[in-house]
């Protein structure tokens, strides 16, 4: 039964000759006895050598698969279906009783879901020169961006090649099978089993030797609840990227308490790049992918609104700078007029004050359109040496206006 339905998910002919066809992009053959070739690529490449009827080859790759991946459960059941239809008698799944327990039909279903995502992602060669839609600006000195596709398991890592010119640079770097939310995204309140949507940003590295062994080999804490989710109301915390489990190779597509989770090898990997503090995540239900010149076009129709800001702050003048702020602005529970002497004041500062450095803008869209503004704060200390302010921008008949500000 399991092998029957992978490959019919597959697009596959389950007859006994196997005489079907998958077409697979372009690639260098992986030699199976290299170490270094993770657990997807041989899945993959599993899949191609059926493809071009090398079942005895595909019964080799899999075995390499299963003995260095042994916790990697779609491997497992991968070589277990390839040892039985290579038998002298196969023994039909649908005989087994108990694959019809509700318990490990439902574990079947999400392999089965895996394997879909896995072998369906989108080529790198498809999103060469393509960059998330919500990336509007990145300055040079930001050095990581990542974006989350729930609908395709996966995460997008990128580094910014961004040089002076402004012309968005990214260099994707890894991308990976990921896990979210037991029930979904859309985060709304504590306890849903929900992955937030939106941009949010690294806060902390955690060691995996200083968590349960839930988190695996460590974990990067994210500023969920940010400020649009608080305006919304929306509650709970604890959403990490972090590592799975030492007895379980990968989890299913739908299967966290809401947090990003990745296998331990590749939330390795990430854990052992450097500067991560403040990169930016988007989380998306499904990835929309852009060339560089139209995140321009919408940083250029942008960058007047923050320059007047800009220009309002650093000629301390309250008036120009107060005809850039919502009716609904809200912090720390208290409005607009509640706040505007201590919020003018901080925002406006002394003569003195070093101008803002601009480090990134998102451009997120759900029921609201908004700007999420990033800049180093050179006036400001940081327990961690970088003050950043964080400015959240909608539009409200047409204008920008800013709804929220703060330091982090």
């Amino acid at each position: 039964m399991a092998w029957s339905e992978l490959s019919i998910s597959m697009g596959m002919s389950t007859s006994t000759s196997l005489s079907w066809q998958l077409a697979f992009e372009p690639q260098t053959p992986l030699a199976t006895a290299t170490p270094e070739i993770g657990a997807e690529p041989l899945l993959r490449q599993i899949y191609a050598q059926l493809g071009e009827g090398e079942r005895a080859q595909a019964l080799a790759t899999a075995s390499v698969l299963a003995e260095r991946f042994p916790t990697f459960q779609l491997g497992q059941l991968l070589y277990a279906d390839l040892l039985n239809i290579s038998s002298a008698n196969p023994v039909p799944w649908s005989d087994a009783d108990e694959l019809n327990a509700p318990s490990l039909r439902k574990r079947l279903d999400e392999l089965l879901l895996e394997s879909k995502r896995r072998l369906q992602r989108d080529s790198v060669q498809s999103l060469q020169g393509k960059i998330p839609s919500a990336l509007a600006f990145l300055s040079p000195q930001q050095a990581y961006v990542a974006a989350v596709d729930a609908s395709k398991s996966r995460l997008y890592w990128f580094e910014n090649r961004t040089d002076s010119d402004g012309r968005l640079q990214l260099h994707l770097v890894k991308e990976s099978y990921i896990s979210v939310g037991i029930n979904g995204v859309g985060k709304d309140k504590e306890g849903d089993g929900k992955t937030p949507l939106g941009v949010y940003f690294i806060l902390r590295h955690l060691p995996g030797e200083g968590l349960p062994d839930l988190f695996g080999e460590g974990a990067l804490t994210l500023n969920y609840p940010n400020a649009l989710d608080l305006m919304r109301k929306k509650t709970g915390s604890g959403i990490w990227l972090h590592g799975t489990p030492s007895a379980q190779y990968a989890r299913a597509p739908e299967s966290t308490d809401g947090c990003v989770v990745l296998s331990n090898p590749e939330m390795g990997r990430l854990l052992q790049m450097p500067d991560l503090r403040m990169t930016p995540v988007i989380i998306a239900e499904q990835l929309e992918w852009v060339n560089a010149n139209q995140a321009g076009q919408t940083w250029a129709a942008f960058k007047p609104v923050l320059d007047k800001w800009l220009q309002a702050r650093n000629d301390r003048d309250p008036e120009a700078l107060r005809t850039h702020y919502s009716p609904r602005y809200e912090q720390d529970g208290m409005g607009l007029t509640q706040v505007w002497a201590r919020l003018a004041q901080t925002t406006l500062g002394q003569n003195q004050s070093q101008p803002l450095e601009l480090v990134s803008v998102f451009n997120w869209k759900d029921q609201d359109q908004t700007m999420v503004v990033t800049m180093k704060d050179p006036n400001q200390n940081h327990p961690q040496g970088t003050a950043y302010l964080r400015t959240y921008w909608q539009k409200e008949n047409g204008q920008w206006r800013l709804v929220f500000q703060g330091h982090t």
